[in-house]
């Protein structure tokens, strides 16, 4: 079978229809003659000749019966002027015959026609149908018209036969649309290795020859994609794994340097040191296991004591703060006094978004740490007084490998801190805003979480 075009098989159910319409037709005219042929059926051309073959009878007869009255009239009998006698039309409606034959002078009154005889002394009015009718008295009573019920018959199969047809149509149609449903349902779950079957019918396997190749371009591009996160999570795990020597090596000598006699300044510094090199190997381990999936990662829930977890924070801030001759403006009154959440990922998130507002904090400048405790939980404000973000950072800052071209970004950034405060806030019930402080001039970050509350 070869392919098909929309308006051919359009025209073939048409002609279908077509040829329906006429068959219809000839089985309906021809049981209708058949019926009239074996006398079922009374045609109206036999009335009107039965009247005129019993028009010479019905003149000179001296006393008319019903015998004499052709089949199918009924009949009234009046005088000269107009006086009602006799008959099978009831006088009422018989005065209103007399007035239609001969005062309006009208041959019909729908739906019935008359004929006027006149008699020497009387006038005979005869009224039939003008419809053919059938013979059997019953079926007469039910349908007054056979011309009328052959009509109805023939109308009735004729919608019939359009439902039909247009029933066939449409699930032929449908079957082959159906082919691009199949198609579109298997790309929409990238299902892409399957070969796309034709349906024979041209607008659709055009719409189908669209299809695949939408399927091979996407299958290409997924591909790349899918190897290039793969190179990506390849290169992620040796790095973190390649950081491990030289942390060890600075953990190490700081410990070392700690057991040889020291200021107190430098002790000091050393002791940031060593914290910050033990928490980094935290992180390193941390992205080992992440590698392969960060959104596949599960935080350790815990319950944490909000004044541990703040002093741990205070420390690392302050050495931040020292490094870069920043003044801290710490602000942290109310909150509760246990949440549960991952430690370890709190760190991580409030240092990476601190870390960044002081880098790009001018020497002598301040950044604002704040609390807020509400209903829905906690919101982590930090504030800075540099530059703030660009319009283009508000918008994206927080995405993976963002990076903007204004000052906030340089090229010791990669554009994860921002995506990775944001993970961990999600993975808290939380979110980030990112917007610009009116108050120290520069950029405002909002980390809202929702911990649950810690066990009872």
């Amino acid at each position: 079978m070869g392919v098909k075009k929309l308006r051919s098989v359009f025209i073939q159910h048409a002609l279908s229809l077509a040829f329906a319409v006429f068959i219809v037709i000839v089985v309906n005219v021809c049981g209708y003659l058949w019926c009239v042929s074996q006398g079922f059926i009374y045609p109206l051309n036999s009335v009107t000749a039965a009247i005129e073959t019993a028009k010479g009878n019905l003149q000179s007869a001296e006393q008319l019966t019903e015998k004499d009255i052709p089949f199918l009239c009924e009949y009234a009998l009046f005088t000269k002027d107009g006086q009602y006698k006799s008959g099978t039309i009831a006088p009422e409606k018989g005065i209103s015959a007399w007035n239609v034959c001969m005062k309006g002078g009208l041959p019909s009154d729908h739906p019935y026609l008359y004929s006027v005889i006149d008699r020497k002394t009387d006038v005979l009015i005869l009224k039939y149908r003008m419809t053919a009718q059938f013979t059997n008295q019953m079926l007469r009573s039910i349908f007054p018209s056979a011309d009328l019920l052959l009509i109805s018959i023939i109308l009735l199969e004729i919608l019939i036969s359009l439902i039909v047809i247009s029933f066939i149509f449409g699930r032929y149609l449908g079957k082959k649309i159906n082919r691009l449903l199949v198609v579109v349902h298997r790309i929409e779950q990238q299902d892409l290795n399957f070969e796309i079957q034709r349906s024979r019918l041209f607008e659709v396997d055009r719409a189908l020859d669209a299809l695949d190749h939408m399927r091979l371009a996407l299958k290409q591009s997924l591909s790349k994609q899918w190897y290039d996160d793969k190179m990506r999570q390849e290169q992620l795990s040796a790095l973190t794994h390649d950081l491990k020597t030289p942390l060890t090596i600075i953990r190490g000598n700081t410990e070392l340097l700690l057991e040889t006699p020291l200021s107190t300044e430098q002790r000091e510094c050393a002791e940031y040191i060593e914290n910050s090199s033990l928490q980094m190997q935290n992180y390193v381990q941390t992205l080992i296991e992440a590698a392969k999936s960060w959104d596949s990662y599960q935080p350790r829930m815990q319950k944490i004591n909000m004044d541990a977890l703040l002093y741990e924070l205070k420390k690392q801030i302050d050495g931040l703060c020292a490094v870069n001759n920043i003044s801290l403006l710490w602000d942290c009154r109310h909150f509760p006094e246990y949440i549960t959440a991952d430690h370890d990922l709190l760190i991580r998130m409030l240092v990476n978004v601190i870390s960044n507002a002081v880098e790009h904090t001018p020497q002598g400048g301040n950044v604002a740490f704040e609390i807020l405790e509400h209903n829905s939980g906690l919101s982590f404000l930090i504030t800075d007084s540099g530059q703030g973000f660009s319009d283009e950072a508000l918008r994206h800052a927080t995405e993976q490998f963002f990076m903007d071209d204004d000052n906030r970004s340089s090229k010791s950034h990669y554009g994860i801190g921002l995506y990775v405060a944001a993970s961990i806030a999600k993975k808290h019930n939380g979110k980030i805003i990112l917007e610009n402080s009116a108050i120290l001039g520069g950029a405002k970050v909002t980390i809202q979480i929702a911990p649950t509350p810690p066990p009872a």
